[in-house]
């Protein structure tokens, strides 16, 4: 008997000493608990700790199981004193995050090569949420309204100028044989080039 209760006096003492540790941890810390703990198994791709409205919110693939991120989570949300912190799950299509990403490392290369282009000055890209199905799909907007006289020799010039940039041999290591859709639209939002 005096074992037994020497045994649950040193579990509840470990867990007194657990919910202290637990206790001081700054959000950021519990974050790094939560993802170290569950990132693993669950492929987390991203996760985020809103303070405020108590929500931890973590994107990971569509093919996990919410229903058992979501008991994992109530573990360890008890585990380091987070019992009011809701979980936020998204699910994310890694193939398109992947293509998404690829993408946009092609559009902000561009971005540079405008800045610097006096040729292409006043160019905006448009769509910096990169839609790349069922292709890639750059939209680039140029300073003139479609009724002025220069806007369809200067949208011609522009998608010339950044179908060069975008089969010189670096943007070509990046883009591969994917195919990809370049529109030039006027700064009234006409397609002038397609």
């Amino acid at each position: 008997m005096k074992r037994l209760l020497m045994f649950l006096f040193a579990i509840s003492l470990l867990s007194a000493c657990q919910m202290s540790e637990a206790e001081e941890l700054s959000s950021g810390e519990k974050l790094k608990k939560v993802v170290q703990s569950l990132g693993k198994e669950y492929n987390i791709r991203t996760a985020t700790i809103d303070d405020k409205q108590n929500i931890i919110e973590v994107d990971v693939p569509s093919s996990k199981s919410s229903k058992s991120l979501q008991k994992d989570f109530n573990k360890i949300a008890k585990t380091y004193n987070l019992q009011d912190f809701k979980l936020k799950i998204n699910k994310i299509d890694l193939e398109k995050a992947e293509k998404q990403r690829k993408w946009l490392g092609v559009t902000d290369a561009l971005y540079e090569k405008i800045k610097k282009d006096s040729e292409l000055k006043g160019v905006l890209i448009g769509d910096y949420d990169i839609k790349v199905r069922p292709q890639a799909y750059i939209k680039l907007y140029i300073p003139y309204n479609s009724s002025d006289s220069v806007a369809s020799s200067y949208a011609t010039n522009v998608k010339k100028k950044v179908q060069e940039f975008l089969t010189t041999d670096n943007m070509q290591k990046i883009i591969k044989e994917e195919r990809y859709k370049l529109e030039i639209y006027s700064k009234d939002e006409k397609l002038l080039q397609s």
